[in-house]
């Protein structure tokens, strides 16, 4: 638990019982402007533990960003024990320019964790972002979302229950309140800031909610959910009083991102949530001429919790993200 002295960030100072906003700043533009991080800083009257939110490592996934605004405009700090820091916007450059990587290198900053001070801009982006932010934390939640592309269900990512620290965890997920919470194990990539976190002893969790490409998007929905599981989480910790909203049914799942062999029309065919066989077709992609070029199949018995719902998908892009059922509970 941190320290309840005043919390000095760059120009950011919020003593106890205050709310602050800034930027943290990485490095100066050819045209003066700076590569910056901006922050919300809300200090309680009273100690307790620290909460980092952030939203945006990748820039064209909002809701969680919605979220921590709200969320820090509606605390009130005489009511709240410890710190809230909000980052509505970790990749500040990729937000402004609705995009999943950066503008500035092409770099996909949810790779590079814990980043470089040394490297390309995103690499410093991530290094100041583990250093400064990362480090003040007691607990994290970094939120995700289909972006411009995917429809997602949501969930929550906890680590693998091998120790005591990802163990809090999934106790994390749960609290979150989500009908579903993903096991992150065997991920196909790495330099994820929620798993360098656990590294320094740290729990992180990782919210995939929202998704604003499909016919169902509900933005205002998507944002109630993100902003509902950061106030649970607030209650868990003690920082907030209140009572945390349970999902009525939790599904604990494993996620495996499922590739596509050829490029064309993907037509999906089965739909989010939808409860599937090994075998089944998830989905089609036909040539531009209407033929059927490939399938994309269920690997096992599962269900499904987002696909690529744009019509145009590459070779090697995700189609499915498909779900294994580990254990299913009432809340």
């Amino acid at each position: 638990m941190k320290s309840n002295k005043s919390l000095v960030l760059d120009e950011i100072v919020a003593d106890a019982g205050a709310r602050q906003e800034g930027f943290l700043h990485i490095a100066r533009n050819a045209d003066g402007s700076w590569v910056r991080i901006p922050v919300i800083l809300v200090r309680g009257e009273a100690a307790g533990p620290t909460l980092l939110a952030d939203a945006c490592t990748h820039g064209d996934e909002y809701e969680g960003a919605e979220a921590i605004i709200r969320i820090a405009k509606t605390i009130n700090p005489a009511e709240l024990k410890g710190t809230f820091i909000g980052v509505p916007a970790v990749n500040l450059e990729a937000f402004r320019a609705n995009s999943r990587v950066s503008p500035i290198d092409g770099t996909n900053l949810n790779r590079i964790f814990p980043g470089d001070p040394d490297l390309y801009i995103s690499h410093r982006v991530a290094n100041a972002y583990m250093e400064r932010l990362v480090k003040q934390a007691d607990c994290i939640i970094t939120f995700h979302g289909g972006g411009t592309v995917l429809h997602l269900e949501p969930i929550v990512g906890y680590q693998p229950p091998v120790d005591d620290l990802a163990r809090k965890t999934r106790e994390l997920a749960k609290v979150f309140g989500t009908p579903t919470i993903w096991r992150m194990q065997n991920l196909p990539f790495e330099g994820v800031s929620a798993a360098e976190a656990k590294k320094l002893g740290i729990p992180a969790i990782l919210p995939e909610i929202g998704s604003h490409c499909s016919r169902h998007y509900d933005r205002d929905k998507n944002i109630d959910i993100c902003a509902r599981g950061i106030r649970n989480i607030m209650i868990h910790l003690g920082m907030l009083a209140g009572t945390i909203e349970k999902a009525a049914v939790q599904t604990d799942a494993e996620l495996r991102y499922i590739h596509t062999d050829a490029g064309g029309i993907h037509i999906p065919v089965k739909k989010a949530k939808e409860r599937v066989k090994e075998g089944e077709v998830l989905a089609v992609i036909t040539d531009v001429f209407g033929n059927q070029v490939s399938e994309v199949i269920a690997p096992f018995d599962g269900f499904v919790i987002g696909y690529w719902s744009v019509p145009v998908i590459n070779p090697g892009d995700w189609s499915y993200l498909y779900g294994k059922i580990l254990a299913e509970q009432s809340g």
